[in-house]
């Protein structure tokens, strides 16, 4: 898997007034310990961190700037094929040499270098400090590629295994002379072609060949270790700090405890944020139920980044919290649950088995030139779809005059998308309603659920055109996938998630989070994997409580998230149950939403949730008969 970041790199510092509070934003920000932030203020350029989100990267840029540095973003690639992050130019310049070594048919060098101090207390410059000097020492024959503070990768251009050793000695010469004496370096070796023609068959061969180097009183001496042998570095016991309490604290907070922290008076509770990273202060807010009244005043303290905080008292009453819940012990539980699931989800033969028939229409929707015939001829291959595809489409919720006798009528006239997704939808939800849901929940009320929400869904991208033909309908049917595979799985653990929910009075995800580590979202995405759907569904039925951590398709995770409160609404008894289900649409929908929507406000929530009644109460008849 490749994942995709963005580096910033502290590259000049002017802030000499303020020094002090650039330290404490790099401490906070890119969780650095003070030691490291005052190195780095005073030593750059040098790596920050790297960010999944842009905005987070444009916040930081923007209170970087404040401070009068000078920053460069580089986007970086995360590939597990390799022990580090690659800036996306590099990895392609390196296969531009790769390709002309090849064509040339001459011997290259590939050296892979780390170094790392002998002393854990001692702080080395970063490699991009000495990047003229380094590029000069090796520039008449040789390429160099500066990865990190500590890396860098070195083509020996026509130079052999034998002839090698001059390159060496270059390198442990430079280290020794620009970077620090008391040092160790290592330094692992590949040959192109011999050891492999793509450079993660050279990076492959120099991991596992990797020698270190250190210096000592008669000079520098070869050791015969490989990597896995390597220098153990004494580890000292230390207390946690205050920065790594609240990033802990408000990181981990789930369920009841994440309710704890927001009880805290808004000032106590801003003490407590402002000594974390924005991107961790903006994770806790997302998390906030749309109508809190704590959104306004942490929105404006967090785009400020207030300074008048009481973080005495922060300390004091997030320290208490902790103590109460037992973090340790409640982190503990929540690891070996976590660890249990995805074990079993691991085991491919404990995944529901996707349906034949899904597979077929999946094939039929991947192939361009099927035409009605086509799509027709594989639904009705199973009757019972086929019956339910036609109740659906005869129902008031189409609002067609004239009825529809026949499949193929329904794809001419409905377009072979909409009949496609349909089908789809339906098939694979068969296969999940089948579970034994061990008496904890009613298969009949899942499965309405999950139709009125797949209804909903579809009726609110009605007029969005970029997500018409997404797949609504299928999402809104799967997305609870993940909450039949627990129960059927994990039937002790989720009697225990849905028991703390009803005390509680906290929805089942948060609780599932809380206990598990993972909530029905997670393992719906693991599923979904597993059976290759589309990544549109996959993100959707994944993020549907976090739409923002669906980043190719969050606005599309917020349509289902926003169907499924409505259509929880819907179904509350009174108002307790009405608070809770206001749990479940969080100011992270807020936001996407707003994007997609240039008026969502109460009053669209109000409409939308009257269009929804209106929807179920047109449909009650065709769900009851489908159920």
């Amino acid at each position: 898997m490749i994942d995709t970041f963005y580096r910033i790199i502290l590259t000049k510092c002017n802030a000499n007034e303020n020094l002090k509070a650039l330290s404490r934003f790099l401490v906070k920000e890119f969780n650095l310990s003070d030691r490291k932030a005052d190195f780095i203020v005073n030593n750059p350029p040098a790596i920050l961190g790297d960010m999944k989100n842009l905005e987070n990267v444009d916040l930081s840029l923007q209170h970087l700037q404040g401070l009068k540095t000078e920053c460069a973003v580089k986007t970086v690639i995360k590939d597990k094929r390799l022990p580090f992050s690659i800036q996306q130019n590099q990895l392609k310049w390196i296969s531009k040499e790769f390709s002309k070594t090849l064509r040339a048919c001459v011997e290259t060098t590939l050296f892979y270098v780390t170094v790392e101090p002998i002393d854990i207390d001692m702080l080395l410059p970063s490699l991009l400090v000495k990047k003229e000097a380094l590029e000069e020492t090796f520039r008449y024959s040789d390429s160099v590629f500066i990865i990190d503070d500590n890396t860098f990768i070195l083509l020996g251009f026509a130079s052999d295994r034998d002839g090698s050793d001059v390159i060496f000695d270059k390198i442990i010469n430079f280290m020794v002379t620009h970077i620090h004496r008391d040092i160790i370096i290592n330094i692992g070796m590949s040959i192109i072609p011999e050891d492999g023609k793509s450079f993660y068959d050279l990076m492959a061969v120099a991991k596992k060949k990797l020698f270190s180097f250190k210096k000592d009183v008669a000079g520098i001496s070869q050791r015969v270790e490989t990597a896995q042998d390597n220098i153990q570095l004494h580890k000292r016991e230390t207390s946690l700090s205050d920065l790594q309490v609240f990033s802990l604290c408000f990181n981990k907070a789930r369920g009841k405890f994440y309710n704890d922290l927001t009880a805290l008076p808004p000032d106590v509770l801003w003490g407590a944020l402002s000594r974390i990273s924005i991107s961790d202060q903006k994770k806790f807010f997302l998390k906030l139920p749309h109508d809190s009244p704590l959104t306004p005043f942490l929105a404006e303290k967090i785009k400020n980044q207030s300074d008048q905080a009481d973080v005495e008292t922060a300390k004091k009453k997030v320290r208490r919290v902790i103590s109460e819940m037992q973090l340790v012990e409640n982190l503990k539980e929540r690891g070996q649950n976590h660890k249990q699931i995805i074990g079993a989800l691991n085991r491919i033969e404990t995944i529901f088995n996707i349906p034949d028939i899904a597979l077929r229409v999946y094939n039929i929707a991947s192939d361009p030139e099927s035409d009605a015939d086509d799509i027709a001829d594989i639904i009705l291959i199973d009757p019972s779809l086929s019956i339910k595809i036609l109740k659906i489409v005869n129902s008031p919720f189409y609002g067609r005059s004239g009825q529809m006798n026949s499949i193929k009528d329904a794809v001419v006239i409905l377009g072979r998308d909409e009949v496609i997704n349909m089908a789809f939808g339906l098939s694979l939800a068969k296969s999940f309603l089948e579970a034994d849901l061990k008496g904890m929940m009613n298969p009949e009320m899942l499965w309405r659920h999950s139709m009125e929400t797949a209804l909903v869904a579809k009726y609110l991208c009605e007029g969005l055109p970029d997500m018409k033909n997404m797949g609504a309908f299928t999402a809104g049917l799967l997305h609870d996938l993940g909450k039949v595979y627990l129960i059927e799985n994990f039937s002790n653990l989720y009697t225990l998630v849905m028991e703390r929910s009803k005390d509680h009075e906290i929805q089942t995800g948060a609780i599932e989070q809380e206990l598990l580590g993972m909530d029905h979202g997670s393992i719906g995405r693991m599923i979904g994997e597993n059976w290759n759907l589309p990544v549109s569904l996959v993100q959707a039925i994944g993020f549907h409580h976090q739409p923002s951590a669906a980043h190719d398709y969050s606005s599309f995770a917020a349509i289902i998230g926003f169907a499924d409160y409505l259509v929880n609404m819907a179904s509350a008894q009174d108002g307790l149950q009405r608070q809770k289900v206001k749990q479940l649409f969080k100011v992270d929908h807020m936001i996407m939403m707003k994007k997609l929507f240039n008026e969502f406000n109460t009053r669209f929530i109000e409409n939308a949730f009257e269009d929804t009644l209106r929807i179920l109460s047109e449909s009650a008849e065709l769900l009851k008969r489908v159920a």
